[in-house]
This record gives structure tokens, C-alpha cells and sequence, in this order.
């Protein structure tokens, strides 16, 4: 092996140890007594916001509500936005193949099948990062309504790492996936 070599195979394991250390310190669920009430309350908050953020109750709601709103190019963009999520999510997945952390028990996790087992990139964080470019593209980002959806999103992004679902790596590659799905939706279903 050449100097070149060591010094990449040196710099990749520093990154993925980083990773892995500071994935850990956040992960809070994992930490706790899971008898005590605050390790109850964060565990039960968390798993709300991790159904929340699931693509199947998401594309669900995205589909049913066409017919009835008057922001019919908005939901179709994210109709179509999800569906793309779902196709990215199981191509990128399926490439990277990367294990969930091993430091908590994912038997417990919603709606988990086929490349959804896999860790990279954070479906949740994909799916958050596309709604929050969507509404942003739609409504007045100085809205209390706005504001509230970004902290909800934020909070599925982060409730990830906390639950010890995902590395920090997989939010950063959530985040750019989604803001792409997004992008492309937006452009998409916008053109005249």
C-alpha cells in the first residue's frame, strides 16, 4: 500500500470514528434508564415525531388531501416530491448498505422494511429537508405558521440521532438528498 493510500485509509477512519463519537454523545435515548420518567416521556415524544415523519402516514396524507385544497399545485408537488423520496431512499440505500448504529435496539422502529433497515442516508431527515424547501418555496418564511413547521421539522431531523436511529453522516446526507427530491418536485410540477 502507498503512503497516499494509508494517509486516505488514515483520514476515512478518522471521519467514520468522529462520526460514530459524536453520533454517540447525542443519542441521549440510549443513554438513559429506560425505567425512569424521563427516559419514558423522551422515548414516547420521540416515537410521535418518528411516526410523524415516516414516508407511509406523509405520502399518505400528501395524497388524500389533493382533492380538497385550494393549494392543489402544493401538495401535488409534494405528492410527487414523496414518490421520488421513496425511489431515491431505496436506490441510495440499497448502494450504501451501512448498518444502524449498533449502540440501541431498532426492533422497535415504525413501518421498518426492506432498505429502510439500512442506516445512509436518514429517510426522516430526507423527508424533512424536502417539506422544509417546499413550504418554504409556498408560504411567508416570517409566518408563525411557517416557523412552526420548520421547528417540527427540525425536531424529526434531530429526534434521530437522539433516538440512536442514525449516525450524524446519515442527516447530513438526508438533508442533501431532500433538498434535491425537493428542488426537482418543485421545478417539476411548477413548470407551465
Amino acid at each position: 500500500m502507498s503512503s497516499s493510500d494509508e494517509k486516505k485509509r488514515s483520514l476515512k477512519d478518522t471521519v467514520i470514528k468522529l462520526d460514530y463519537d459524536l453520533s454517540w454523545r447525542f443519542a441521549l435515548l440510549c443513554k438513559l434508564d429506560r425505567k425512569s420518567w424521563s427516559f419514558l416521556l423522551l422515548d414516547k415524544t420521540m416515537k410521535v415525531f418518528e411516526i410523524l415523519g415516516s414516508g407511509v402516514p406523509t405520502l399518505t396524507f400528501s395524497i388524500l388531501i389533493l382533492p380538497f385544497t385550494s393549494y392543489f399545485r402544493f401538495y401535488l408537488s409534494l405528492s410527487v416530491a414523496q414518490i421520488l423520496d421513496i425511489i431515491a431512499q431505496f436506490t441510495v440505500k440499497n448502494i450504501f448498505k451501512r448498518q444502524r448504529p449498533t449502540y440501541q435496539d431498532n426492533s422497535d422502529m415504525f413501518f421498518t422494511h426492506g432498505p429502510d433497515v439500512f442506516s445512509f442516508p436518514s429517510g426522516h431527515c430526507a423527508r424533512m429537508t424536502m417539506f422544509w424547501y417546499l413550504t418554504s418555496c409556498m408560504m411567508d418564511v416570517e409566518s408563525t405558521q411557517y416557523r412552526i413547521l420548520a421547528v417540527i421539522y427540525g425536531i424529526i431531523t434531530i429526534s434521530r440521532v437522539f433516538m440512536g436511529r442514525h449516525y450524524i453522516s446519515d442527516l447530513a446526507g438526508g438533508m442533501v438528498l431532500g433538498l434535491l427530491t425537493g428542488m426537482f418536485a418543485w421545478y417539476v410540477t411548477w413548470l407551465h
